[in-house]
């Protein structure tokens, strides 16, 4: 071999270390020498030289890089997530550098696997590790990898060598597993190499979420995702009595989620909520077409064309108004513009974790430009009501009884009605104001909703005939994984079936 072609083989080299460093795939090598277009006996035995001669240097060129510190051998550092619920496991090949530094799976922020389960789910994107668990469990989903250890140059899956395999005996031996879902190419390879023939079930290929992978937006993300949904079995939830769901909430806090993290929970599934209903009210007007031009940008993924909207939320002075302080952080973040109409300063609120919550968010909507209203005059309340495309009614909670809203609230509750019979479409928190949660009676001012979002579980009242023209679309937001909690209870008391998880339509009157 002469110095100029050893230089090019070297260089060769060097640019797939490159390309695989980065995320794309190298070249492959090839050789022009020929006899009229026909490799020889000579050429044949010449390039099998050349290609052991370029292995040698390409294994010699990853030691250099080793040594170098480019390429590190990793321990996998995570648990697996399941439990004797889960029904599908899905794997990637090992955690990123950014997932091993937060502890958890798939945690680099353009990742786009926590946004995929959201769209694929209906719920607002877990923003946290425990918000993520308990989505992964809800869903009866175990999560893991496919490598125990390996060589790697940083998050390059290309540059894997050295791969040991998990041992998956526990979750199988668990876990009902019906399918295995492999996140990505370089997965579903390591997974059939070395774990299929163990486990018996083959890898079922979904793309990577990996902001690498640019060429699969995320509309096309959760279109293949779906493939999913047919091996799960949806979660059924119990409509339990109000009392029943006030003792509910005491035990999901003994188990480790406080109150305050149920309320900042629900409040992002009141805004994701109020977010979708105010893309309807877009879509109906005649702008589909630009939003979905729109989407065709991955950041945007039809969010920028619900970036104009006015919505005014009304908060009281209980827990379901704590709800509505977080969801105008939310909305806001999402671009829209927020009025936020409390009955009292979050000075004077005595409910918790409404009172905390609201004292810690002030400061935070101030900064981010959300108008905030102090018991308004009733002419000023119709005034900002008046801009609003949408209301979101967080005013009395599951508390409520009797057949008579106390003033100024009666005032309050019949203007939100007359302003959502010019067309504003409006969202209830957990249950209409003037609305009985337990028996679906209403007061002589009740808020007529386009839709209501009832945490944790459906209540009676919720799903009498009488609550329909109420309620409008009834989702019920799970907000914690409540299935271990109520393995092993009775029925609720009140007798009624269990109730769905998202929507229910009811017949308009």
């Amino acid at each position: 071999m002469n110095y100029r072609e050893d230089e090019r083989r070297w260089k060769q080299m060097m640019d797939i270390l490159t390309a695989e460093s980065n995320g794309r795939e190298p070249k492959p090598f090839t050789s022009q020498r020929t006899l009229f277009g026909i490799p020889s006996e000579v050429e044949k035995s010449l390039e099998a030289l050349v290609a052991a001669d370029e292995q040698a240097q390409r294994e010699r060129l990853a030691e250099e890089a080793k040594a170098q510190g480019a390429l590190e051998t990793v321990q996998h550092p995570l648990d697996p997530i399941y439990d004797q619920h889960s029904e599908i496991l899905i794997l990637g090949t090992m955690p990123s550098p950014v997932s091993r530094e937060v502890g958890f799976y798939y945690g680099h922020p353009q990742n786009r696997f926590w946004r995929v389960l959201a769209a694929l789910f209906d719920e607002p994107v877990a923003q946290t590790n425990e918000q993520r668990t308990d989505q992964l469990l809800r869903h009866h989903i175990a999560l893991w990898d496919v490598l125990a250890s390996c060589t790697i140059h940083g998050a390059s899956d290309a540059s894997i060598s050295d791969a040991v395999p998990n041992d998956f005996s526990s979750i199988l031996a668990t876990a009902p597993i019906r399918a295995v879902f492999c996140t990505g190419a370089k997965a579903t390879e390591l997974y059939n190499k070395f774990c299929a023939e163990e486990t018996g079930i083959p890898a079922i290929k979904l793309p990577s979420t990996s902001a690498a992978n640019a060429a699969c937006r995320l509309p096309a993300l959760v279109s293949a995702y779906r493939a999913i949904l047919p091996y799960l079995t949806p979660p059924t939830l119990p409509v339990l009595n109000v009392d029943e769901v006030v003792a509910l909430e005491q035990r999901i806090a003994a188990a480790g989620t406080p109150l305050a993290e149920l309320m900042e929970r629900a409040g992002c599934s009141v805004a994701h909520r109020a977010h979708e209903l105010w893309r309807q009210r877009v879509e109906h007007a005649g702008s589909t077409q630009v939003c979905w031009e729109e989407a065709t940008r991955e950041a945007l993924d039809l969010d920028d064309c619900a970036r104009r909207g006015t919505l005014t939320i009304l908060c009281g002075s209980g827990n379901n108004g704590g709800d509505g302080w977080v969801a105008a952080r939310d909305l806001a973040a999402l671009g829209h513009h927020v009025i936020l109409v409390s009955l009292k300063a979050p000075e004077d609120l005595h409910a918790e974790p409404a009172r905390e919550t609201a004292l810690g968010l002030a400061p935070v909507l101030e900064e981010a430009g959300v108008t905030v209203e102090i018991n308004p005059s009733l002419d000023r309340l119709k005034e900002l009501l008046a801009k609003s495309d949408g209301v979101i009614d967080g005013l009395l909670g599951t508390g409520f009884t009797g057949t008579e809203v106390r003033n100024p609230l009666d005032e309050w509750i019949e203007a939100v009605n007359r302003q959502h019979a010019r067309g504003s479409f409006v969202l209830a928190i957990d249950v209409p104001s003037g609305l009985s949660a337990q028996t679906g009676s209403a007061a002589a001012t009740t808020i007529c909703a386009t839709a209501t979002a009832t945490m944790l579980v459906a209540k009676p009242g919720l799903l009498t005939e009488e609550a329909l023209p109420f309620v409008g679309n009834l989702f019920v937001e799970p907000l914690a994984y409540l299935e271990p909690l109520l393995t092993g209870e009775e029925g609720p008391s009140s007798g009624i079936a269990a109730a769905p998880t998202k929507e229910q339509t009811p017949p308009q009157p």
